[in-house]
C-alpha cells in the first residue's frame, strides 16, 4: 500500500532511446554524481512498482544487466521521438495504467509519480500543465489501453508528437502546478538535462 491508501498497481515505463548529441553521448548513459541518468530516475521509482519497462534503441544488454528488474524493450522503428518508443513498448505493459517517464530526470520524486496516478484513476491520465500551456507529457500517467489507441491513430494520421496522441484522449485530467508544489516545492521533478549547460 503506497501512501494514498490505494492497492492498484501501475507500471512505470522509463523511455530511453534518445540519442543526445549535446551530451556527447546517449542520453540514458550520461553521468550526474558518479551515476547514469537513466539509474537516478530507476533508483527512484523502482519501489513504485513490480512491472517497470525501459524502452531503448540501443543498448538492450547493457540495460538488461544494469537494471535486471526491468523489462527491456528494444524501439526497432527507424523514426524518431518518444511516441515511437511508446508504441513499441505500450503492448507489454499489463498494468491498467501506466507512469510515461523520461531518463534525463534525476530529481524525479516518487511521490509526484504516485499523485499523477492518485489523479489519473479513472481517466484517461494525468498530465501537468504550466501557466503557459505546455505540458509535461514524458512525466505523466496515463490508462495503458486509451494511451495505445490513440497513438495508434495518430500514427494513422502521419502525425507523431506526444501531443498530438493526447488530443486523442477523452478525459485527461491537468494538473496546476500548486497542487503539485505541496510535494515538491521546487517542483524540481521536472528538470531534465539536455545538455552539459543544464547542470
Amino acid at each position: 500500500m503506497n501512501n494514498y491508501g490505494f492497492r492498484e498497481k501501475f507500471a512505470v515505463l522509463i523511455l530511453a532511446g534518445g540519442d543526445s548529441k549535446r551530451m556527447g553521448c546517449p542520453k540514458a548513459f550520461y553521468e550526474v554524481n558518479g551515476q547514469p541518468l537513466i539509474k537516478h530516475v530507476f533508483e527512484k521509482i523502482k519501489k513504485l512498482s513490480g512491472e517497470i519497462i525501459i524502452s531503448c534503441k540501443l543498448y538492450q544488454e547493457d540495460l538488461a544487466r544494469t537494471f535486471p528488474e526491468a523489462k527491456v524493450v528494444v524501439d526497432k522503428s527507424s523514426e524518431e521521438g518518444p511516441m515511437i518508443g511508446l508504441f513499441s513498448s505500450l503492448p507489454v505493459v499489463s498494468s491498467e495504467y501506466v507512469a510515461v517517464l523520461a531518463c534525463d530526470c534525476p530529481w524525479i520524486k516518487p511521490e509526484v509519480v504516485e499523485f499523477l496516478y492518485f489523479r489519473a484513476r479513472g481517466h484517461d491520465g494525468a498530465i501537468l500543465r504550466w501557466p503557459n500551456g505546455y505540458i509535461e507529457p514524458l512525466q505523466a500517467v496515463y490508462r495503458t489501453k486509451k494511451l495505445t489507441g490513440a497513438i495508434i491513430e495518430a500514427r494513422k494520421k502521419n502525425k507523431f508528437r506526444m501531443i498530438d496522441a493526447i488530443n486523442l484522449l477523452d478525459d485527461v485530467i491537468y494538473i496546476a502546478p500548486e497542487d503539485l508544489e505541496k510535494i515538491d516545492p521546487s517542483l524540481k521533478s521536472f528538470n531534465n538535462i539536455n545538455s552539459p549547460n543544464d547542470l
